[in-house]
């Protein structure tokens, strides 16, 4: 009817209202066709073919009835035909790009992957049965929940698949059917991985080095390699008294510091070996050893080898409880002692959970000394073990989610039974570290919502004498409140320092036992992040800090313990390739909550 009216109105209206029957026309089509372009997008399990048809079917009529109204009436704009076109053929493509992406998954033709059920499979959850095998799985000896009486069945269909051996080849099958599924369901967005692994690694400065830190004769660090996997482990003569100077030239073959040797290559190590990864790394009192453990295959079991650091020379530790020579497996937590001849170790149970410490003496030896120090039963806990800064003592630290316990050993009397520093209490967690003939204790006892910082003398079964750290106002410094969170404590000859967070920020603190005074440090970046670096001297008298910000790259800052507000020097600070610091500012505001109680924080970068 609107055709027909065209041929009476006059010649100047008859183009405009052409278009307005092209419109019309152009979107009644696309509505009868709607249903089967809806399909088109969201049904991705056909194939090519049948995409293609649908996809013509589905624009079929914008073309019909595109070519009569150019029949009919032959003075539409040519401007407005090309405009036309060009647009459907976008579309056309877009769609076009769109089902080829669909295909391109769903013709893979991979179905996933749906392990096997037994119904008949069952756990059994309440009171353990008469002749119950102690060392399966149960309640925490400390619990005073009730347990169901009598026992009540749990279905367990897939219980099958539990394999603490990793040995289980179906399981194992299962498991490598669920990864190539998952690679061909992701198969598409590979050319998008390698585009965002280029522009991470363009921001990174692969060949680099951890900041050099004393200890002894030597500076201690690590350097990473552009095109290499791993780190080399690194050392260099130090000068008594000798502050750091670094004038490395940014090549990889340059040393960091003049006379730099290499004592483990960690890519050397792992090279030809599916996986590698380090567990420990730690170098003997003396400097002449290298005690590490590493793991070749993944499944978290360490072995450890003593490195002799004049020849290079690996000696592997074996068991010693068969003839045969078998390699040690261990949790990856080694300690030396306060010798080079006696060395400590951490092994699983069959959970793989670290819960025996063993000292090896006179390890070198062919026929090696070794005795068991102390055993966490409790499959709720885990355990470590750790020296104080001060070598001093040795710690065998077990703990669970909400309860904690620790034990120690005086290094210079290691034929002695190990001592508790305060029996487990449930629901109180705590920790310690010794200085001053004293254990600093940070922990939660009483429920407080934070951890409290306390003191004691350092001897055995203390938890009726623990006493707050006060100021010289008699203050507690932490006592555990929602004011100041507590998060770990390090003792130095000199001064405790202590990091945690206030006011939503991380935070560090330096406390002068003998004068009792806490000093938080401070920065002109409002929003910041810091923590303690890397300590290895207990008669420190200056320390490293991790910084940074949203606009800072992460820096080592030595500040002095004398005038910790005065005395800072920035040893490193982070290259990132094609970031200007400069162009860039941060800001951190509050704003009040809807109810008017709490200001809540919000760090700004702009």
């Amino acid at each position: 009817e609107m055709l027909r009216l065209s041929n009476c109105v006059p010649s100047p209206l008859k183009s405009l209202l052409l278009l307005l029957v092209t419109i019309t026309t152009i979107w009644k089509s696309a509505l009868s066709a709607s249903t089967k372009s809806r399909f088109l997008f969201s049904n991705n399990s056909f194939n090519n073919r049948g995409t293609s048809s649908l996809f013509v079917q589905a624009l079929s009529p914008l073309n019909r009835n595109h070519s009569l109204l150019r029949q009919q009436e032959g003075s539409i704009s040519s401007i407005f035909s090309s405009s036309l076109k060009q647009k459907k053929q976008q579309q056309q493509q877009s769609l076009s790009r769109h089902c080829l992406a669909m295909s391109s998954t769903a013709t893979t033709n991979i179905e996933p992957p749906v392990p096997r059920r037994e119904e008949d499979l069952v756990v059994y959850a309440g009171v353990a049965p008469e002749g119950w095998d102690e060392s399966l799985p149960r309640q925490s000896e400390e619990s005073t929940e009730e347990l169901l009486d009598p026992v009540m069945p749990v279905k367990d269909p897939y219980g099958w698949m539990r394999s603490d051996k990793r040995d289980n080849q179906e399981v194992l099958d299962h498991l490598k059917a669920e990864n190539e599924y998952t690679q061909a369901c992701i198969k598409h967005l590979e050319p998008l991985q390698e585009e965002l692994y280029k522009e991470f690694l363009s921001s990174i400065q692969e060949t680099d080095y951890t900041t050099p830190r004393p200890r002894g004769d030597y500076w201690y660090y690590t350097r990473t390699f552009q095109g290499k996997s791993y780190q080399q482990y690194c050392r260099a003569p130090k000068a008594k008294d000798a502050t750091l100077s670094i004038s490395w030239d940014g090549s990889a073959e340059a040393p960091i510091l003049e006379g730099e040797e290499v004592y483990l290559d960690q890519n050397i190590l792992g090279k030809d070996k599916p996986y590698c990864s380090l567990g420990a790394a730690s170098i003997s009192p003396a400097q002449t050893h290298l005690a590490y453990s590493v793991d070749f295959t993944g499944d978290e079991i360490y072995q450890v080898y003593i490195r002799d650091l004049k020849t290079g020379e690996d000696t592997p530790l074996y068991k010693l409880d068969g003839e045969d020579k078998e390699l040690l497996d261990t949790s990856g937590n080694v300690v030396w002692s306060a010798d080079e001849k006696s060395l400590l170790y951490m092994t699983m149970d069959d959970k793989h959970r670290p819960d025996k410490l063993w000292l090896r003496q006179n390890w070198q030896d062919d026929k090696p000394k070794e005795r068991l120090l102390k055993e966490e039963r409790d499959d709720m806990y885990w355990s470590y073990a750790c020296k104080s800064l001060d070598a001093k003592y040795i710690f065998f630290l077990t703990g669970s989610k909400e309860t904690s316990e620790a034990w120690f050993l005086p290094t210079d009397a290691l034929d002695q039974e190990m001592q508790c520093v305060a029996p487990r209490r449930n629901k109180v967690l705590y920790g310690v570290d010794h200085g001053h003939g004293k254990w600093y204790i940070d922990t939660n006892v009483g429920g407080t919502p934070n951890m409290k910082l306390m003191v004691t003398d350092a001897k055995a079964n203390t938890a009726d004498n623990w006493e707050l750290v006060v100021d010289d106002k008699g203050e507690a410094i932490f006592d555990g409140s929602y004011d100041k969170a507590l998060d770990s404590v390090t003792v130095l000859n000199s001064h405790v320092m202590a990091q945690g967070r206030q006011e939503g920020i991380p935070r560090v603190w330096i406390y002068n036992p003998s004068a009792k005074q806490l000093q938080r440090l401070e920065f002109d970046e409002p929003a910041h992040d810091v923590g303690l670096g890397a300590h290895y001297e207990f008669e420190a008298d200056k320390i490293a800090i991790g910084y940074g910000s949203l606009v800072t790259p992460p820096q080592t800052m030595e500040i002095s313990l004398a005038a910790p507000a005065d005395d800072r020097t920035v040893l490193k600070e982070k290259k990132v390739p094609g970031y200007d610091k400069d162009v860039y500012g941060c800001d951190r505001r509050t704003v009040l909550s809807r109810d008017g109680t709490t200001d809540i924080p919000i760090s700004i970068v702009y």
